[in-house]
């Protein structure tokens, strides 16, 4: 877990739907920790991304 609540709470509840969704395997939490885990880190980066996109200054062709 991370020093992040907010973090964890949606890996948490991640992990929980990918469970769901392959019909609730048993034994495999930690994978799907594992595979929510990437999927909000590659997700913070994309917004991490778009935020870096939007303070750049126009280029105007010049």
């Amino acid at each position: 877990m991370s020093d992040n609540p907010d973090r964890d709470e949606r890996i948490r509840q991640l992990a929980h739907r990918i469970w769901e969704s392959e019909g609730r395997p048993q034994g495999q939490q930690i994978r799907h920790w594992q595979m929510a885990t990437r999927l909000v880190e590659a997700s913070e980066r994309a917004g991490q991304e778009r935020q870096r996109d939007t303070q750049r200054p126009e280029d105007d062709g010049d």
